[in-house]
Formats: structure tokens, sequence, C-alpha cells
């Protein structure tokens, strides 16, 4: 019925056949909400986080990812990376281990079940067997490079322990059930053959080779010490043995710290298991030993009366705990240090972990042997504890509870993965429903502090626990991969932005692979498929496209998502990881003077001044602007009271965008928001009102009979709700001039369309007093209106182009244009606007709502694709709105939320919670579109083990080998995995690695190469244990002989025995 007046050319011709169409997945950004534990591998630079729902993720450098699933989807429990076999290590919640080849993770895993609970497990880059504590108190262990049980088993260390004193002692707190558990499990720094056994009971020194307990630890607190709990327990006049949690040895291994139930934290001796060095809690020193004042006062107000220990919080358990070393001394020994460690404060104090820095080991030299069968100098001990009392305190706080941490090394795998650490990695809970992974960097120890007196600490406690608190400094946070992190809250919304080059050039600008804030993942490379290079470099000339994100804790987030970033080869593999973090662009808006927390509502950038609109739920909307080029302050115009300037505003170093100003809600909410390239942000508000932000000024515009009329005055058709606003610089049916226009549509359908002229003797912009009306759709939706160029096709928005044809003056013939508007129910076009009616339609499909419209081009071709909630695509014609084609996106995502001009699109999924699990790009025409997983060499970047560190004295340097048992040969892993392994070890099989020429291809040579050299480096160690094996069941004189040569440098024999027998009764070995 509205062709008769015009014949209309069809802009939908090359878009008719289905055939041209092909819907289709183009790649996934998955936020991984329930993660249980996370581990780092120096040495091959990956990062590994499992999931309760049986995901093992794998991370390492620019575009590295891989993922494994548990058998049965069974929560992963515990997950360790082994550098020595590269293997991937988890327990699953069944206590079932798998292991993984890291060089084919496309390999089903090799599944083993023990007899008990799995309780901990213990690896080291220097062997090939992992030890495996079982709740039952036994340590098997397991041959990774056999891939099978090994004969070494430890039993019960703490039973043993437990039968050798009870003949003497008769305690009933021995013999509680956990007692005999393992918690913890650590190797000696220093000495492969020592292990640290952590029960609930204590700590026990084990030796593998003569399997024999050397120390056991077992901390009590006396009767009327305060301990964990201070003088505010009703057990504080009884004797206590809190429960062991972690252990921590110092990098010198000569004492080590325990963390306990009760909140303290204990140093002990190696060579001393009769008393700690020290006990102290986050606040208090020695509080295993009793405070006569104290304790009176406690006696005093009533004794031990639960009613009067409920005065303060009580205090969390320690844990774990981490020691770490740095290079920053000469001495043998190590400098300073710093022990980490989770737990220990009251709990209502804030989430966080923290860091004491310690001094380095100063110990004097002994004085010669004289008999004494004390154990160690006492002058050892008093070094020790003076090393181990903090020079400073450092508190790294967390977004939420802290329920694990993970130190990461620079590049040295040993010392428990804690030497030169350059972050601390956290697993906290961002939200009730999910758990994820932060960072923050780890601030090396400053040696500006001198080194304490013992007098002066105990007399001025006070002051030497204030002192220790390093105030004000709070470590800067670390860029974690996209996946693990996703902001306090997890992710609200996401959007899609299409950019062309030039402009995509400023916004982007030369981003670092690698950052300063940036995590130093940088395992493994990546590329895509060879066979699909020529298709994949046609993706250079598409558009360039940015992925936003809103946070629910007050950021936007920006990421380069261009398929540019994947053009990669064998020879040259990926450089950045997809989609790419644009960290200086984050939006930071918990900075702004606001009166309540932040939501965001809609996020909108203008695709060629790259200005910033964000609209919050609270009615504000923020103006940001592109810290690209120096611009001219803001003036202050009189009469402009409605916004407020943001100035001087702390931000973080770097940020590029700045706040310019904010609308404030006032007493009317705002509704809707348009934002245009020319300088103009047109607000639209619940009362039917509307108004203009011209940048220019900035200045507030209000048209003339909303200037002038009260609200009685007003027209009731333009009373209700402003739900959608379009810029466009055309012309209307009713007036010929090319100016710039804002259509402003009502909840109703009634609309109006304002014009803009400037003011020539001002030169400033305002609104003209005509207003032209239209009866439109009802219930339009948001980006449901499109200006259309009547002969190409083109969307006229409010660009620079279109400005500036409009300050041109003469044209009195513009072009015509169509106006198309889309609602839930149906979509309407109209001539030049305000003309007569083109089209009308209601969607195919009446049951499904429509959420989302877009006008389509493709090889100079226009459409309206509208997407409803089956989920479907509905293709209809432009101008005449024709059906061409329904297509289901059924098997591509469930709703699309952000879709741009070329077809491509991003769909959400969310989690139970509200916040996204995952952001779907797809689009409408995926032929010879390359966005493949690229594949993935994991070990292509393994870094050479270092030699495992070698024992150091106690004493200054020059005492080395002169009286400690340095003189003995140190085990080395090969011997360790002969020891372990048993002399009936099996060869191992060989890794199943493909060897045509088509896999060499794929992989590229470099691979190929990588592969052969580990194999061959397998049966060449293989070879050597075997003969080191031989050795050492075939001929015990030789072992004589390697002992002899090993004290060669003794100076006599009977000098040898005397002092090696004065260290056993110092240092037990």
């Amino acid at each position: 019925m509205f062709r008769e007046k015009h014949v209309l050319p069809d802009l939908s011709t090359g878009q008719r056949d289905p055939d041209d169409w092909e819907i289709g997945r183009l790649r996934t950004v998955d936020y991984l909400l329930d993660i249980r534990v996370l581990t780092y591998e120096p040495t091959l630079s990956l990062l590994a986080v499992g999931t309760a729902d049986g995901l093992i993720y794998v991370v390492g450098g620019p575009g590295v990812e891989s993922s494994v699933q548990t058998p049965e989807g069974s929560p992963v429990k515990i997950l360790q990376l082994a550098a020595s076999t590269d293997r991937l290590l988890s327990v699953d919640e069944r206590d079932r281990l798998h292991i993984w080849n890291l060089k084919d993770l496309t390999e089903p895993p090799k599944s083993t079940r023990f007899d008990h609970v799995i309780n901990v497990v213990m690896l080291s880059p220097s062997h090939t067997h992992v030890f495996l504590a079982l709740q039952s108190g036994e340590i098997r262990t397991y041959d990774l490079l056999c891939l099978k049980k090994s004969p070494y088993v430890i039993p019960n260390l703490w039973n043993m322990f437990q039968t050798k004193i009870a003949s003497s002692v008769v305690d009933p707190l021995h013999a509680l059930p956990s007692c005999t558990i393992p918690v913890d499990l650590v190797a000696h720094p220093r000495d492969l053959n020592l292990i640290f056994v952590a029960f609930g009971g204590g700590v026990v020194l084990y030796d593998l080779s003569s399997r024999n307990i050397l120390r056991a630890y077992e901390l009590v607190i006396p009767a009327g010490a305060p301990g964990g709990g201070g003088y505010h327990q009703s057990e504080v006049l009884t004797h206590r043995r809190p429960s062991v949690t972690s252990v921590a040895i110092h990098p010198a291994g000569h004492f080590f710290a325990v963390g306990y139930a009760d909140g303290c934290v204990a140093f002990w001796a190696v060579e001393d298991e009769d008393q700690p060095l020290m006990v102290r809690t986050s606040t208090e020193l020695d509080v295993n030993v009793i405070n006569g004042e104290e304790l009176e006062k406690f006696l005093q107000n009533g004794g031990p009366s639960e009613e009067k220990g409920t005065n303060l919080a009580e205090r969390q358990p320690i844990y774990r705990v981490a020691w770490c070393g740095f290079p920053n001394s000469s001495d043998p020994r190590g400098g300073a240090t710093a022990l980490v460690f989770l737990g220990g404060d009251r709990i209502d104090d804030p989430c966080r972990l923290t860091v004491y820095t310690m001094p380095a080991l100063d110990s004097p030299e002994p004085p010669a042997p004289s008999g004494s069968k004390t154990g160690l100098h006492a002058s050892i001990p008093n070094a020790m504890r003076l090393s181990v009392i903090p020079l400073e305190t450092t508190y790294y706080p967390s977004s939420g509870p802290v329920y694990d941490f993970v130190v990461f090394p620079k590049a040295n795998p040993h010392f428990s993965g804690c030497w030169d650490p350059v972050a601390l990695l956290f697993l906290t809970a961002a939200s009730p429903d999910s758990r994820m992974v932060e960072a923050r960097q780890f601030l090396p120890p400053k040696m500006i502090f001198p080194l304490p007196e013992a007098g002066d600490v105990i007399h001025d406690l006070p002051t030497t626990l204030e002192d220790m608190t390093l105030g004000g400094v709070e470590p800067p946070s670390m860029h974690v991969p996209s996946k693990l992190y996703s902001g306090l809250g997890g992710v609200s919304y996401a959007q899609l932005l299409t950019l062309q080059r030039g402009v995509y050039d400023v916004l982007v600008g030369q981003q670092p692979v690698l950052g300063d804030a940036d995590l130093p993942v940088v395992g493994g490379s990546a590329w895509i498929d060879d066979k699909r290079l020529s298709e994949l470099r046609l993706s250079r000339s598409h558009p360039r496209r940015i992925l936003i994100t809103c946070h629910r804790d007050s950021i936007v987030r920006f990421y380069d998502a261009s398929p540019q970033l994947l053009i990669s080869s064998s020879t040259s593999p990926l450089q950045k990881h997809y989609p790419f973090a644009i960290h200086d662009l984050t939006i930071n808006l918990s900075c702004l003077p606001l009166s309540s927390a932040p939501e965001v509502t809609t996020v909108q950038i203008a695709p060629e001044s790259l200005e910033c609109i964000v609209l919050l739920k609270s009615g504000d909307l923020l103006v940001y602007r592109l810290n690209t080029t120096q611009v001219d302050p803001p003036i202050e115009i009189e009469g402009n009271t409605g916004f407020v300037l943001l100035r001087n505003v702390a931000l973080r170093p770097g940020t590029r965008y700045h706040p310019f100003l904010m609308l404030p809600r006032g007493n009317v909410s705002l509704t809707c928001c348009a934002l245009s390239d020319i300088g103009f942000i047109g607000v639209g508000y619940i009362d039917g009102s509307v108004a203009v932000i011209d940048l220019r000024g900035p200045s507030l515009l209000r048209p003339q009979r909303q200037k002038r009329q009260s609200k009685l005055l007003v027209r009731n058709q333009d009373r209700d709700p402003v739900v959608s606003l379009t810029w466009t610089v055309s012309a209307v049916s009713m007036d010929a001039q090319l100016a710039v226009r804002l259509i402003a549509i009502h909840e109703s359908g009634n609309t109006q369309v304002f014009k803009i002229i400037r003011d020539p003797e001002s030169s400033m912009y305002d609104f003209a007093h005509d207003v032209t009306r239209i009866e439109g759709l009802p219930n339009v939706l948001q980006g449901g209106s499109f200006v259309i160029d009547s002969q190409k096709g083109t969307t006229w928005h409010a660009d620079r182009s279109r400005f500036a044809a409009a300050l041109q003056t003469g044209d009195s013939n513009p072009a015509r244009c169509f106006w198309v508007t889309a609602s839930a129910k149906g979509a309407r076009c109209m001539l030049d606007i305000s003309g007569e009616k083109i089209s009308k339609v209601e969607w195919n499909s009446k049951k499904n709502k429509v959420g989302r419209v877009q006008v389509i081009e493709k090889n100079n071709s226009h459409v309206l694709v509208a997407f409803n909630d089956k989920p479907e695509a509905m293709v209809y014609s432009l101008p005449y709105l024709e059906h061409l084609h329904t297509f289901s996106l059924a098997k591509v995502c469930e709703n699309v939320v952000s879709v741009d001009e070329t077809g491509d699109f991003i769909a959400l999924m969310r989690h139970n919670s509200g916040v996204l699990e995952q952001i779907v790009f797809g689009t409408l025409f995926k032929t010879r579109r390359v966005y493949d997983h690229p594949i993935v060499d994991l070990t292509s970047s393994h870094r050479e083990i270092p030699p495992y560190p070698q024992p150091v004295s106690v004493g200054p340097p020059s005492l080395l080998g002169s009286w400690f048992r340095y003189g003995k040969p140190v085990i080395t892993g090969e011997q360790l995995d002969a020891l372990l392994a048993g002399p009936d070890r099996p060869i191992p099989p060989p890794d199943h690695m493909q060897t045509s020429q088509d896999t060499t291809a794929a992989y590229g040579p470099g691979v190929m190469k990588t592969m052969e050299n580990a194999r061959d480096g397998v049966y060449n160690r293989l070879n050597d244990a075997l003969a080191e094996r031989g050795e050492m069941l075939g001929n015990i004189e030789q072992r004589i002989d390697s002992l002899q040569q090993g004290s060669k440098d003794m100076v006599t024999q009977a000098k040898r025995l005397a002092t090696e027998q004065t260290a056993r009764r110092w240092f037990g070995f």
C-alpha cells in the first residue's frame, strides 16, 4: 500500500540467496568462576588452574591456552606441573591421580587409584618421582617416567615417633587421631635425601636413604603461656599442643617455620628439636613463654572463664606459610628473606596475606668443640632468632577471602618455588558463588633497617611491632589472564565496537606484548594451522574490533578482539593473546565522587572522536575523554549548572581515559543517552524531557519549549519517558536543509525531531525553535532507530563527514533517506524521517521476543536483521521490509546482545549468580573466516633446569667444610630415582609422537626437534640411572672410595672423625 507514490531502489539484492549466509561461532571467551587450585612452574613458565567442574586450564605465552577434563568431571583437589618429565598431575575429589603428557594433552590421562585419601603431593624438578602423603599417614611414591607406582613406601612416621616415646611419656594429646594425619610435605632445600613431613601432631625430618627419623619437632605451649589464643581463652592454664597446618624451610636449610591451627608460627632450628627459636602470632612475640603480669591480670579477672574470653575476635589458623629467598647477597647462606603466610589474623581483620621481611642469617663462628652434649652452641640459635624477627611487615590485600596462594618465582624452580619471587597469586572468593585468581607484585626486601638487638626487642616490644609495619605502601596489582580474573563480583555486561584502521591505531596505540604490570607467564608457543594461512591473511582487510566488558567492581575494561591478532604461522607464532587486554584504557568508576556504588547500565564509544559515556543505574551520566593530545581546559559557562566538571581526580598512572564531566541524576531520572562524533551528547528523561551536552564549552542545552513552559503546559504525548535517542545529519520531509538532528522517541511512540543550529553571533549551538513531531512505533528498542541513505543504504551517523556536509551552504536538494525503527513486535520504514510510510512489518515469530536489531551490510547490500530469544536471526529487506530468511542460532549461542554492521555479534552465557561465564563471538557470514583455536606447543620454551642447591654452612663462609658434614656426597636426582624405583625399574615407554610428514609440516620442524631431543634425553637419563644403580648394588668398595674421595681435603683422619662427631652432636646428622 506504500509503494504507489514512489518506486524506491531495492537495497537488499545481494543478500536474498540463503547460501550467501553462514551462521557460525568464531571464538569464545570463558571466565572460570569456580577455580579450586592453582600452580605455577617457572621452568616451563606455565600457569595451571583446576575447577570444581573438573576442568584443568593451562596458560602460557601469547595464545598458549589448553585445557583437559578429569574423568567424570570430578572436582580438582591437587594440581602440579612436573618440569622433569613434562607432565601435568592432578588429584581429584575421588583421590585418583591423573597424569597428562604436556606434549600432547589430547592423549587420555594415566589414572591411578590409591588405597586412602591423598592429602599432599610433592615433586621436584631434579628427579622424576612424586611423593603422595595419604590420610593413613603413609607416604607413597610414583614414577612419572615409567608411569607406575614405585615400591618405596614410608610408613606413618608420627606413629613411629609416638611408639618410641610412649614408654616414657603418657599424654592423652598424643593419641588424638588428627596427630597422625599428614598435612604438608616439603623437601629440604639443599639436600634431596631429606624431607620434612608435617603431621597434625608435629614435624618429622626423615632421611630417605637410611630410612631413619632424624628429628621430630613437637610444639607444647606450657600452662600459663598465652599461645595463639592469648589470655582470652579457657585453656590458658593447661598444656596445649596446637595442630600443625603448614611448613616452610629457610633457604639456607638450617631452620624452618611451622604454622599452627591456633594462629601462631613457630621457628625451629633443624638441629634442635627440644625448643623452638621463637613462637609468635601476628601481634605478639614469644607466646610460648609465660607473661607473669598478663597472667596475673587474667586470674584477677576471674580465671579461665569463657564469658570473659569473648572480648577479642577469634584468631584464624595459619593456613599456609612460604619462605622466600633472594639473590641479594654474596654470602652462600643468602641475604634477607621474606616469610609469607595466610591466616593468623583476627576474623574481623581485612582479607589479606602477610609478608615479614627477615634479616639475613649472620651467625658467628662457633668456638672450638668443648665436648658439650647440649647440641648447638648458644651463639647460633641466638643468631637464628635475630634473623626471624621481621624488619618490616607488608600486607597484600585481596578482593575477598583468600583460600590459597602461590609464590611466583622469576626463574628458579628450587626452594619450593619461592626463590626470587616477582608476584603473589591469590585464590580469592570474589563473590559467594565464585573463586578466581588475582595477583600483586612482590615487593623485594629493602635492607635499610639496622639489625635489631635481642635486648631492644624484648624491652621495647610495642615499638618494635609498630616499626615492623610497612605503613602506607600497598603492593601494586598485576594483570592475570582474563579467564582467571573477571573482577570482584564478575562481568555483568559486554558489547562489541567496530573501528576503522586509523581510529583503531589512535585508541589502541602500540601496546607492549608484556607490560610491567603483566604477570610474566610466557611458556610455550601457539600458531594457526599453516594450511589456513592464505585465508587467514584475508583478515588484514577486516575492520578492527574492541570488546568492552563492564564488571561488578565498578570497572570498565577494553580488549582488542581484532582478527588481525590471529595472523601467525609455525615460523612466526602468535605475539598477543586473543582477545588482548588494553589495560591503559581501563575506566575505574570507584575513584569518582559518587553518592553510591556505581553500577553500569550502558557504555558508548564514539567511533571517530573516541569520547566515552557511561550511564549508571543511579541515573548519573559520566563523560570520559581520551588523553591523546593536549586539550584546552573546560570553560564554565554562566548559567550551566546542570553538570559537574571532573577535575583533579586521582587516576592510576598511565590511564588514558580521563573523566571530563558528570551529569547528575537530579530530581528526574535519566532513561537513555546517545553519543555523537561531533561533540554532542543527547540525554532523555523519564518525564519526557530532552537535553543535549555540548562538549565544546561544555554547556547544557535544552529545547526552548522545555525552558519556558511548566510541566502543566507541556503536551501530554511528550510527558512519557524517552526510550530512544538517535543522532543524524539529514533533512526531513518538512525541512530540506541538511542539519544536525536528534530523534527522540517516547515510550508511546510519539517522536520529536530536534534540530541543532549555530548562533552566528555567539558561535554557540542551541536547539531550533521548530520541532518536528511524528507518530512512530511504541516501545522502540534501544539501538532500534536507523537513518539510511535511500540510494546507497549506508547509515547516516552524526559523524565528521556528514557534519562538514551540513556546514556547506547552497545544497537545496540533499539526498533522501529512510528512517527505520524497530520494536519488540515489528518494524517500520518511513521516507525522509517525517515523510510517507514506506513499509511496516510484524515479526515473523510472534512467540519469541525480539531484543536486538541491526542494519547489516554485505557486498554493498543492506538488510535489517532482528534477533529473538528462540534464538533466531530474522532477515528483512530494505526499504520494503520483506521477510527473506530465518536462521536458527541454537547451535551458536543463546541470546545476542551486541551486533555490528558487518554481521558479527557477541552473545552472553550467564552463571547462576547472574555474572557472565562465557562470551560467544559469532557471525552471520562465516565463510573464509579463520578464528580457529591455534596449535599449541606447551613445552617449546622449556628452560634448562638448574642444579639442585648445595648445602651451606651455618657459620661464616670461611668455615665451609671445616666442621660440618659437607664432605659427604649429596644424593643426586638420578640416585634418588634409583632408590625410590628399586632394582626392578622397567624401561619407560617412549612418547607416542607422530612422525609423518604431515605432522611435521603442521607442527613445524622446531617442535619435532624438541620432541626428539626430549625422547633422547629420557633414554640417556634412564641409562645413566641404570648404570648408577648397578654400581650402588654391585660394589660396596666404590661407596667407601666415594666417601674417602669426598673427605680427601681433611687434614688428618683423626681430625675429620673428631670434627664429624662434633657436628653430629650439634646438628644431628
